[in-house]
């Protein structure tokens, strides 16, 4: 009788430890869930379309995205000091003139070297696209800054990984594609979201 309640207590014992060790580690931690993103844009037609093809690229990533188009002039500087929007599009000279007024550098890459050191505290730039501000060098004007899309955002929010899709779109998209696309928009053919879905899908 009591070689039985042994046997039986190992019996109990041996599956209690085989049920701990199938049992998932505790210590191992979940992977934390894709931090969610919000591009914003300004009013007009070709940042909006930014913006949309921004949004695509890194739900690519696995991040969920939102758009936040429609921001009042200069409330985007705001809109990402608060958190409200992860990042805007822009064009480089632009940009540095709302911060440095005045610049008087004109050259692609002096713009976007001079940009860099202007911007404030907890803001930061990815590389500048070949692509320009629709109408952009259309002045005979010498003196006109480079207008080079760029990516305005909080620093150190986003991956490597959704800063490099940030780069691809930096290196196919051009001048001219961006027009014909912003021009769709303003005429009402396309909405924003349609324009940057062709061209997402054409990649």
């Amino acid at each position: 009788m009591i070689g039985s309640r042994t046997a039986g207590a190992l019996a109990v014992v041996t599956m209690a430890a085989a049920l701990v060790g199938c049992a998932p580690d505790s210590s191992l931690t979940a992977e934390p869930a894709p931090a969610a993103i919000t591009v914003g844009a300004g009013q007009a037609p070709d940042l909006a379309v930014l913006a949309e093809i921004y949004a695509g690229v890194l739900r690519g990533t696995g991040s969920p995205v939102d758009t936040a188009p429609g921001l009042a002039q200069g409330q985007d500087f705001a809109a990402l000091d608060d958190g409200t929007v992860t990042l805007v599009p822009g064009y480089t000279g632009p940009l540095l003139q709302r911060l440095q007024p005045g610049a008087t550098v004109v050259d692609p890459d002096d713009v976007f070297e001079e940009l860099n050191r202007s911007l404030p505290q907890g803001l930061s730039v990815s590389d500048y696209g070949m692509a320009e501000q629709p109408g952009a060098g259309e002045s005979d004007e010498a003196t006109e800054p480079a207008a080079n899309v760029v990516p305005l955002m909080r620093s150190g929010v986003l991956t490597t990984a959704q800063v490099k899709a940030l780069n691809v779109v930096a290196g196919e998209l051009t001048s001219a594609e961006l027009a014909e696309m912003s021009e769709a928009v303003r005429r009402g053919g396309l909405s924003p979201g349609q324009a940057a879905g062709e061209w997402l899908a054409q990649r």
